[in-house]
């Protein structure tokens, strides 16, 4: 006689599939072999009676009845762990976690949500990849290469992701104290954006909301340096040297202890956030709902 209950190892097995889009790296992080993969997907298939996938040359595709069973796949697995967590002592975290930030996020407001997170789990494997650059840390959270990315952007810019912890994240014009456009009474933003402008990488979103909110008033946007790094713009400003647009959070301490100073500037308002994004379409195993919960409770 047949088994007649569904594997919820094959089933785990097919959203970790569905998450890197890739037979082997699925195998990879479970640790089965390649062929172990292909015959618990098999054994799947024949159960529900329809195949999960089309297969293309190298490239997998889930097929209509796949991406039905998608959703009911992630659930079960969830009413599985919720099942294993209702009874017993609950055993410590084990597992891996793969992180992707902005470069300033990745200095400033990441290390206090680590800390806790490896203090509570400590058995935890925790990577941090640095990255600004958005298009290609969005293509590698999708691919399930990365569990969460920390960015910043425009509210609901992401809309095919999940996204948690969303926070306003004011940017400011600032300059060294001893620029004289602070002198002026009126600081016209004309003024300030050909004033030595330093720019962040234009791909970054405060900075692209910028150049569409100056091209909308006429103003072109020529800075004399753009760079990459958040903290290499600081650094040249505390030398004395230029204005910039960055986000609040970044130069506050410099601020506080005037090392450097904000330039008021009325008639400009770029509404930004800071969110964490991961996959809709992935299972959120114990290791990243424990990830979620510290950073929901440091908000």
């Amino acid at each position: 006689m047949e088994n007649e209950y569904m594997e919820n190892k094959n089933v785990a097995t097919f959203v970790k599939i569905v998450e890197f889009n890739n037979f082997t790296k699925a195998a990879d992080s479970l640790g089965y072999s390649q062929a172990a993969v292909t015959a618990q997907i098999k054994s799947l298939e024949k159960e529900l009676g329809v195949p999960l996938f089309d297969r293309v040359g190298k490239r997998i595709f889930l097929t209509q009845a796949g991406k039905t069973f998608l959703p009911y796949a992630i659930d079960l697995l969830k009413a599985e762990e919720a099942a294993k967590n209702s009874v017993g002592v609950s055993e410590e975290l084990e597992g891996e976690l793969v992180i992707c930030s902005a470069s300033s996020y990745a200095s400033e407001v990441l290390p206090q949500i680590l800390l806790r997170y490896m203090h509570l789990h400590p058995k935890v494997r925790i990577t941090v990849k640095v990255s600004d650059y958005l298009e290609d840390n969005m293509h590698k959270l999708a691919q399930g290469e990365l569990d969460f990315l920390l960015c910043m952007d425009e509210r609901n810019a992401f809309p095919d992701f999940a996204s948690f912890a969303e926070k306003p994240e004011p940017v400011i014009f600032v300059t060294h104290p001893s620029n004289p456009l602070l002198k002026k009474k009126r600081k016209p933003l004309q003024d300030v954006v050909t004033s030595n402008f330093i720019v962040s990488d234009r791909e970054i979103g405060y900075s692209r909301l910028l150049e569409k909110q100056l091209q909308k008033k006429g103003i072109e946007l020529s800075p004399i340096m753009e760079m990459g790094s958040t903290n290499a713009i600081i650094n040249v400003l505390l030398g004395g040297y230029g204005t910039s647009f960055l986000p609040e959070y970044t130069v506050r301490k410099h601020i506080k202890d005037g090392t450097l100073a904000r330039i008021d500037v009325k008639d400009i308002n770029v509404d930004m956030y800071s969110f964490f994004l991961c996959s809709r379409d992935r299972w959120i195993n114990p290791v990243m709902q424990a990830f979620i919960d510290i950073v929901n409770k440091s908000e």
